[in-house]
């Protein structure tokens, strides 16, 4: 009967081994004893950062995992990363081997992630990689010509010469916009024809991301309808179908999703409150953003242009320092309007309002639905904020 159970037993842990654990046998190819080097992937939200140390130019991470994750491989236990030093690959639940250059991860292999095999091709069509080494090329080309102008003192010849960067610097634009293109065409082309593809959701996840007007969030909504229902049930899938419903509730022409908690001045502060009664601002920022801290001159004088027509503006901050928070605000002599701390209410209002870069300006009616909703900073998204403003109060 023990024998039987042991068995048993041991045959149970392979089938887990076998269905849930990932092993990832690395090798270097140049000697990088002693030294470590560190892996980290998220499971349902939750990011698992491991280290191995370098034995015999060899290395081994080990872990669970249900479904294929997207990961990154570093030598910086802090992942700064670069091209020379880290690499975004995927893990699979099964045995893995990399090879690698522990000095330059540009040459590094995968084998037996079909995940990742599919990752590396869509990285590497042939348009991409002629684009890369033109970008590449135009870039050193700008370098060499900014050394020159530090050594040059002839006026006429540093004035060709700005001509010469300048010339470059619209190619380079030009090729960075083409190559947005390429990847946007490429990963939607292979969405459409893989929708067991492990990597698919978090191609649309990054689309989603990255707010572009031209892609429509019902676009990418039917392209994850497409999806095979194990690939919705991966991490990466999970991950989708909660940031559709944060976009879906966050955009243009649906009510603004509600929040409440403690404002700067320790009121209790809750967007619902203003409904009927007031147009609100939204303005996502935090100190240490220099554009963010430039747009306030614009965000006062609107402020105190319609405040009393009823316009409220509430001011986000992500800022981790909580006094600099405060003093910021003293010194920016913002303190006329309301104040919310990401931070210190533990809220989780970037996720609901879709936001994850900042500056972001989100602009809500009396009626409490989003009218408006603006990235970044310019004249140009200014001069929008301020004539949708007016005419909420000329209506």
């Amino acid at each position: 009967m023990k024998l039987k159970l042991s068995i048993s037993l041991f045959f149970l842990s392979f089938i887990m081994v076998a269905q849930h654990n990932f092993m990832l046998n690395g090798i270097c190819s140049k000697n990088a004893n002693t030294k470590s080097i560190y892996l980290r992937y998220k499971i349902n939200g939750k990011s698992i950062t491991k280290s191995s140390r370098i034995h015999n130019n060899k290395f081994v991470f080990t872990g669970e995992i249900d479904f294929p994750t997207q990961a990154i491989i570093c030598t910086h236990p802090k992942f700064y990363m670069t091209n020379l030093n880290s690499k975004i690959f995927y893990l699979e639940p099964c045995k893995m081997d990399v090879k690698l250059d522990f000095n330059d991860f540009n040459t590094i292999v995968v084998h037996n992630s079909k995940s990742n095999d599919e990752f590396d091709s869509l990285q590497n069509t042939m348009e991409k990689k002629k684009n890369h080494k033109k970008i590449d090329s135009i870039r050193e080309l700008s370098r060499s010509y900014s050394d020159k102008m530090i050594t040059i003192s002839d006026n006429s010849l540093k004035n060709q010469i700005q001509k010469s960067l300048d010339s470059l610097d619209l190619q380079l634009d030009q090729l960075v916009d083409q190559n947005i293109k390429i990847n946007k065409q490429s990963e939607f082309e292979f969405i459409k024809k893989n929708p067991n593809s492990f990597i698919a959701p978090d191609l649309l996840y990054h689309i989603l991301m990255q707010e572009d007007e031209q892609i429509s969030y019902d676009t990418i909504k039917n392209l994850y309808n497409k999806l095979s229902p194990e690939v919705k049930k991966s991490y990466g899938g999970k991950q989708l179908a909660e940031k559709l419903i944060y976009s879906k509730n966050s955009r243009i022409g649906s009510l603004a999703p509600d929040f409440k908690g403690r404002d700067v001045n320790d009121n209790l502060l809750q967007l619902s409150s203003f409904r009927n009664n007031k147009c609100v601002l939204l303005d996502f920022w935090a100190s240490w953003c220099g554009p963010c801290r430039e747009d306030f001159p614009f965000l006062k004088e609107i402020y105190f242009k319609y405040k009393d027509k009823g316009l409220e503006i509430i001011s986000v901050s992500r800022d981790e320092k909580l006094d600099l928070w405060r003093n910021t605000i003293k010194t920016e002599n913002v303190e006329k309007w309301k104040h919310f701390s990401i931070k210190e209410n533990k809220s989780a209002i970037e996720d609901i309002y879709a936001v994850t870069g900042i500056p972001v300006k989100i602009l809500i009616d009396k009626d409490g639905n989003i009218i408006g909703r603006w990235i970044g900073s310019s004249v140009e998204i200014k001069a929008e904020i301020e004539s949708m403003i007016s005419k909420v109060f000329q209506d």
